[in-house]
């Protein structure tokens, strides 16, 4: 699915999101802190907007993107090449629930959009654990279902125009299933929780743009 809607997703997030999904990763990136000569990962990077954002925010950094779409990993590889940014960046596929590199291996982990997608999602938090430094940093993005009903109200209107904005930009039914994925995703005390469970320290999260958008963090 993530392969066929590829060429338009950047186009199609600016629009459904109404261009504050630049803000939102912007704000992801200021929790995670990252910093000069550290080591990070980015989950479901798709087009690899969460990777240029660390480089803007911090120099002389390594950053690992993977996803399971080689289509949005191409398109991850063009944006690195324009930007030149030579070795500082890696594209590769590879799986959250099996990461292929080796235990406390990076600074800090960043994920946009993708833990929904998860269906394994403790596992998934495990694996994040297992390759994290200690004192290392989590900070996951994720679109949720605000809590405020009068929010809700307006979301509930606004939702159903999400499959159609997609599919005037080739998306076809692929944003039929955003809208029904954030219906289902928990709720953000229950995603601390499972922070905490999958053994987490310090777990918190911050509710953006009236709480249609969360982003979680926790520590090693």
């Amino acid at each position: 699915m993530f392969d066929r809607i590829a060429k338009n997703y950047d186009a199609a997030n600016r629009a459904i999101s109404m261009g504050m999904d630049k803000v939102w990763r912007r704000k992801t990136i200021e929790l995670l802190k990252p910093f000069r000569g550290g080591r990070y990962l980015d989950i479901g990077t798709g087009t690899g907007d969460l990777v240029f954002e660390i480089l803007d925010q911090s120099a002389n950094v390594l950053i690992d993107g993977i996803d399971p779409s080689g289509q949005m990993l191409e398109i991850a590889r063009d944006k690195a090449a324009k930007r030149g940014v030579g070795d500082a960046v890696s594209f590769s596929t590879a799986d959250a629930l099996d990461l292929p590199m080796e235990g406390e291996t990076y600074d800090g982990i960043v994920s946009g959009f993708c833990f929904r997608n998860i269906e394994r999602r403790q596992k998934a938090l495990e694996e994040m654990l297992r390759v994290l430094k200690p004192g290392g940093k989590l900070v996951i993005l994720e679109a949720t279902y605000p809590a405020n009903p009068f929010i809700r109200l307006g979301y509930k209107l606004y939702m159903p125009l999400v499959p159609i904005i997609g599919k005037i930009l080739g998306g076809g039914t692929a944003y039929r299933y955003l809208v029904d994925s954030i219906g289902d995703f928990p709720k953000p005390e229950t995603v601390t929780d499972m922070f905490s469970a999958a053994g987490f320290s310090g777990v918190q999260y911050w509710p953006l743009t009236f709480g249609t958008v969360c982003i979680f963090s926790g520590k090693k």
